[in-house]
Order: C-alpha cells, then sequence, then structure tokens
C-alpha cells in the first residue's frame, strides 16, 4: 500500500579520498620536505558533523504536529516558501509514521491541498490518490480526488472515480449530479442523459419516501423518511420544494419538520418565505420554530425566485426521453406554489403538483431505488 512519499533523500557526503602528495625530496627519516628543505605539515581533512535524525515521535505528539499543521494551512495569510517546506515536512512525516491509517490520510489530504492551491495538479492528485488508498471506504477521498481529475481535464478518470462514489452511496445526489457535470464537460453528451435519468430516479423515489402513505399512514418509519429529507438537500428544483413544502406542513415529526426547515434554509427559495411564517405561529417544538426563523434569515438575505433543476439545456430533451416523461421538477422557469399550494386538509389526496413531486418512477413500488445504471462497456 503506498504511503505518502517520504522528504527528499538526505544527501550523503563522501568523503573524498586523499590524493598522494607529490614528494619533493625523500628525507634519510622518510618525511616530506618543501623546496627548502623543511618537514612539510600534513594537510588534514576534517570529516563532516553527521546528520542527527529527527526524534521519533509518539501517536499522541504526530496527532498533535497535524492539529498544528492544520491550522497553519487555515491561517488567513499566503504560505511563503519556508511556512509551506516545514508543512510540508511535518505532514511527510506524519503519512509516514503514523499508526493510524485515517490520521496518514488526513496528512495526505492536506498535502494534496497545499500542492494544489500552489497550482501543482500532479502533486495534488498523487497524495489524493495515497488518501484514498488508505481508506478506500470512505467516500470523500474519492471525491476529492475526481475533482482533482477534473481540474487537470483528467474526465475519463475523474468519472471513473465518480462512479464508485455513486456505486457506494447511490442515494447520494449530489454525486450523481457531479458524475453528471463531469459527463458533460468531458464531452460525453451520449452518456450524460443516463446519469441524470438515474438521479431523477432517486429524487422521485426519496420523495416518495418522505412523504408516501397509504391508508392514512406513512409508507417509511421516521427515521428513514429523516434519512430521505436530509438526502434531498441537493435537490433545489420545483418539484422537490413542492413535496418538501407539503412535509414541513404535514409531518407529525418535529425531527423530520426541522430538517426540512434546515434544507429550506439552505437552497433559500422565495416560494418557502410564506408557508414558514404560516407555520411559525402554530410550530409547537423550540428547535423547529428557531430553524424556521434561520431559514427565513437566510431567504430575506439571499433569496432565489425559481430553482429551474440540475439538467443542462443542451441535454434536457434527451434526459426527458431517457425518463420516458416530462419531469417537473426539471423543466425551466416554473414557480415555486406558495404556501398555500402545499397546504390541504387531506393527507392522501394531494394536488397534482404534489403528486408529480413525489410520485415514484414507472414500474417502481413506491420507496424503490432504480439499479444503478452502469457506463457503457465499463466493468464494474
Amino acid at each position: 500500500m503506498p504511503i505518502a512519499p517520504s522528504t527528499p533523500p538526505r544527501r550523503r557526503t563522501h568523503l573524498r579520498r586523499m590524493m598522494p602528495l607529490a614528494l619533493a625530496a625523500t628525507l634519510a627519516c622518510g618525511k616530506s620536505a618543501d623546496s627548502e628543505g623543511q618537514p612539510k605539515a600534513k594537510t588534514v581533512e576534517s570529516a563532516p558533523a553527521p546528520v542527527q535524525e529527527p526524534t521519533p515521535l509518539t501517536q499522541a505528539q504526530l496527532e498533535e504536529l497535524y492539529r498544528s499543521a492544520k491550522a497553519r494551512t487555515e491561517a488567513p495569510t499566503q504560505l511563503d516558501e519556508a511556512t509551506f517546506a516545514a508543512l510540508r515536512r511535518d505532514l511527510e512525516r506524519i503519512a509516514e509514521q503514523a499508526e493510524d491509517k485515517h490520521l496518514r490520510a488526513n496528512a495526505s489530504l492536506l498535502l494534496g491541498s497545499l500542492f494544489e492551491a500552489r497550482g501543482d495538479s500532479r502533486s495534488a492528485i498523487s497524495f489524493y490518490r495515497q488518501a484514498r488508498e488508505l481508506v478506500p471506504e470512505e467516500v470523500s477521498t474519492h471525491t476529492v480526488l475526481a475533482l482533482a481529475l477534473a481540474g487537470a481535464e483528467r474526465w475519463d478518470e475523474a468519472i471513473e472515480i465518480q462512479w464508485d462514489v455513486v456505486r457506494k452511496v447511490p442515494d447520494d445526489l449530489t454525486a450523481w449530479l457531479l458524475l453528471g457535470e463531469l459527463h458533460v464537460k468531458g464531452g460525453k453528451l451520449d452518456e450524460a442523459p443516463k446519469i441524470y435519468g438515474a438521479y431523477e430516479l432517486r429524487r422521485k423515489g426519496l420523495l416518495e419516501g418522505l412523504t408516501g402513505k397509504k391508508d392514512g399512514a406513512y409508507l417509511l418509519p421516521e427515521v428513514e423518511r429523516l434519512a430521505c429529507a436530509e438526502a434531498l438537500a441537493p435537490a433545489v428544483d420545483n418539484g422537490t420544494a413542492v413535496a418538501l413544502m407539503y412535509a414541513l406542513d404535514s409531518d407529525p415529526s418535529p425531527a423530520i419538520r426541522r430538517a426540512v426547515a434546515t434544507i429550506m434554509g439552505e437552497q433559500r427559495l422565495l416560494g418557502y418565505r410564506k408557508l414558514l411564517e404560516q407555520r411559525m405561529g402554530s410550530e409547537t417544538d423550540a428547535k423547529v420554530k428557531e430553524t424556521m426563523a434561520w431559514a427565513l434569515e437566510q431567504i430575506a438575505a439571499e433569496g432565489l425566485e425559481t430553482a429551474p433543476g440540475p439538467v443542462p439545456d443542451q441535454i434536457r430533451e434527451q434526459v426527458e426521453a431517457e425518463m420516458g416523461t416530462s419531469e417537473a421538477g426539471i423543466e425551466p422557469g416554473t414557480p415555486v406554489p406558495e404556501a398555500g399550494d402545499a397546504r390541504g386538509d387531506k393527507d392522501e389526496d394531494k394536488d397534482e403538483a404534489e403528486a408529480e413531486a413525489a410520485a415514484p418512477a414507472k414500474g417502481d413500488p413506491p420507496g424503490d431505488r432504480a439499479a444503478t445504471p452502469e457506463p457503457e462497456n465499463r466493468t464494474p
């Protein structure tokens, strides 16, 4: 298993062999003499001082060294050459000596970010790849490497790495969006619609998991509905917005209402404002109320009129064909409904917009996830 590159090898100092001194004259005693017949003092070349090896650090000291290095990288001032060299030395030492592979991986990631900030993408990618190999179970290391490869316009490699991410976490909408973006930017417009189509299927499955009911009862328990709500945070589109408003207005779980209010504050759609203001007056849970107030502050500071969805215009029609229908969540310019459109007295009979936002893909049972599509001519 590769580890972080070691520090540049110490320059070994070799003793140069003394060349025999030319003898000007040979005396009876065997000593050399100069031209004046006086004994000549021998020249002795002193040996270099031995290089001192760094004192080995304990694991606790290595952890503290990492915290110190991380704090130095977060300083607002730009790193000068001396500071960069010292940081590199410390982080490479951690990457070599730490027993905890996660600590070694963190050191490698930090080294990669240092080189990336200096415009050295080759070194950055090398360190990011090393971190990924140390902790392949950590999805974030795959994503960081994919982004670095994309920054170097190594699209095929970036796409291959990002495929690993969506295989590991098939309901991660952000991962699907990045994979789609890599295909578009890499010029793979024939494959891109399949990626965005897979994103749409998962988005609709998560919406069904969050809001779906049968005979007045939710299809999923609270903990799973909460997971669906949190997974929908990257889906900044109007179809998702409708379903989130319905969940905020009707779900009996404070944890889910708080998660939905958090997403609303992150997405900052102006269409959320009226419902949040109305719900503030009747909300009984203090934490949910506090989150609603925060969400309203975010919307007031930087509200967005609409969210047309993530699908690029040049492949929108292809994605719709891939899905087999025109998706409300990806149509540009569709306004987000006002609060009254998401409210109602009936639990099961939501209006058409809500039903469209929450409906699963055709042929899928409620809450099911479609299988991860593989790229063409690619071995998993």
